[in-house]
């Protein structure tokens, strides 16, 4: 009853009586049997599988058994070579030994021989496998100490690591002495390409895409095993692909890129200049500079991910500060804005309860009056703070409704005519257009043309104009309804313009030594804007003059914004 197969083992052998004797004694002792009648066939059998020895006739048909030697020594050095022989002399003998023969067999091969030479290959394989894991320790510690200095030289941007694939490129070029290398990784969809390369023409880099799967270095990077091919014309598992001198050598060699437990990439060369075959230590050099390659792809992409958590907290960092100097600042104001007017309030009706049969009946209208406007002045700041956090806080109640912008424009000015006249400013209406409905709700669409048009009247010159124009236009594709508010007065600084419409940041800053309100008026525009998917801008002024630009989305276009796509200016 035959046992469990406990390895592989290769037989190149033209005798049939030969091949069949060897055959029945491996057999027997459980080891199962690859055969191959050419020399010719051994290199592709010894890509595509692990044996543990290679018995080879002294003289196949094709090649001779020396030179077989040494083509299995070049490809695979931890597999042993047994030569078989009819009657070989012995100074043939040693010079097959000196070559790396494991053992010379006489045909018919004896048992007891054959038991002694399987033990022998299996110390040897143990001892090749010992080694190699050595070395390739000692090669990770030489490379991870190397690389300590090359990655910390690693830069932080795209073109810094196209360098370091050009430069990698190079050194393969230079160390295994090829005229053709390509590094290649794999992108967000799945397919590789080049990113580097050394032989190949702009056109073939650029057009090149390679599936998991898909040719050889397809194979590499779906099995994460690297290919060494001494003829790719005899090895059946792939075709040549390309023409020109492509592969002039026929042989070829691929590696994966491993970034922890993934592939991400390969390494492939081809054309030696000296014309010889790839061999093992050409695919161990390859290895290790893919090794390398890996170690600097993952630094680079973990010092990007750094170095942009970095900036955004920097970023987070300036805004809360900025925020929070803001928010001092509005406390200040605060105290102030309310005080006054609750001051006179109070000022007003004490004097009322304490003097009012002193005062005349005109003084007491007179004061009452102006308690009322004090008392509505403080009802507006007010008002404006809590509509604000209740927009921010998402409690707020919102009345839909399309809506018809141009009676809006006119209601607000209305109520700022008194102030329009008493700064004499020209007011300059142009909607020639007849404009498409709006969407939204009809008290926070006031709010924003009151907080606009109030900012336009209260910051404006003496005599100056105030220009407003509204008309149909297209923004990302989607109808909207531009609204321009423009007045003369001083132009806002170029170096706050990207703060004006955060919270708490006054234009009377800006404008005048002593900051006018709160600051929460463009605020309170563009979180309305948001909620409505309307957009606003602040068009550049040379030197005099602030102009204001909202884009409300035409009743049909709202719901597209809503449901599909965030639409940015000048889309």
């Amino acid at each position: 009853m035959p046992g469990q197969i406990s390895a592989l083992v290769l037989v190149a052998d033209s005798s049939t009586d030969g091949l069949e004797h060897l055959g029945h004694l491996l057999a027997d002792r459980c080891f199962e049997v690859r055969k191959a009648g050419l020399g010719a066939e051994v290199p592709a059998l010894l890509a595509r599988e692990n044996f543990l020895a290679v018995f080879c006739e002294e003289q196949l048909p094709d090649v001779s058994g020396l030179s077989l030697l040494k083509k299995v020594r070049r490809l695979r050095p931890d597999v042993p070579v047994v030569i078989l022989s009819s009657g070989l002399d012995f100074g043939r003998a040693r010079r097959i030994l000196r070559e790396g023969a494991l053992d010379v067999l006489q045909r018919p091969v004896d048992a007891e021989e054959l038991d002694e030479v399987l033990e022998r290959a299996r110390d040897f394989r143990q001892q090749e496998q010992r080694a190699a894991e050595l070395q390739r320790q000692a090669r990770r510690r030489l490379t991870d100490l190397v690389l300590l200095s090359e990655i910390g030289k690693t830069a932080n941007s795209e073109e810094s690591l196209q360098d370091l694939f050009r430069k990698i490129v190079d050194s393969i070029s230079l160390a295994a002495e090829v005229n053709i290398v390509s590094l290649m990784v794999q992108d967000a969809d799945g397919l590789m390409r080049i990113k580097a390369a050394k032989g190949l023409s702009d056109p073939i880099m650029k057009k090149t895409r390679v599936a998991p799967g898909e040719g050889i270095s397809g194979y590499v990077l779906a099995s994460g095993e690297a290919v060494l091919i001494d003829d790719i014309s005899r090895d059946s598992r792939f075709s040549p692909s390309g023409g020109g001198d492509r592969y002039q050598t026929l042989s070829l060699l691929s590696v994966p890129i491993r970034c922890r437990d993934r592939v991400i990439g390969v390494l492939n060369v081809n054309n030696k200049r000296s014309g010889e075959t790839f061999t093992a230590e050409d695919r161990n050099l390859l290895l290790t500079i893919a090794h390398q390659a890996a170690l600097a792809i993952e630094n680079f992409k973990l010092v990007t991910h750094l170095q942009i958590q970095a900036r955004e907290l920097e970023q987070a960092n300036r805004d809360l500060r900025r925020l929070n100097s803001a928010r001092t600042r509005l406390i200040c104001n605060l105290s102030h804005e309310l005080r006054t007017p609750l001051t006179s309030v109070l000022g007003y009706l004490d004097l009322l309860c304490h003097f009012d049969r002193h005062i005349d009946t005109e003084d007491v209208r007179d004061y009452i009056e102006k308690a009322h406007e004090s008392s509505q002045h403080l009802e507006k700041i007010v008002g404006g703070m809590l509509k604000l956090f209740s927009l921010d806080s998402g409690s707020e109640t919102w009345t839909w409704s399309a809506l018809s912008l141009e009676p809006l424009v006119y209601q607000v000015l209305m109520e700022l005519d008194a102030k329009i006249k008493e700064i004499g400013l020209s007011v300059d209406l142009d909607f020639t257009d007849p404009l498409s409905s709006i969407y939204g709700d009809r008290e926070k669409v006031v709010l924003v043309l009151r907080a606009l048009l109030d900012n336009a009247v209260k910051f404006n010159r003496t005599g100056g104009a105030l220009v407003i124009k509204a008309a149909n236009v297209s923004l990302g594709g989607l109808d909207h309804v531009r609204l321009r508010i423009h007045n003369d007065g001083k132009a806002i600084p170029t170096d706050v313009q990207d703060v004006v419409f955060d919270q708490y940041s006054q234009l009377g800053d800006m404008n005048t030594q002593k900051p006018d309100g709160l600051g929460i008026g463009l605020a309170l525009v563009r979180t309305i804007l948001r909620h409505m998917k309307g957009q606003i801008t602040l068009e550049a002024c040379d030197s005099e003059g602030t102009t204001f630009t909202v884009f409300f989305p035409a009743r049909e276009s709202f719901g597209a914004l809503n449901h599909d796509r965030e639409h940015i200016i000048g889309t």
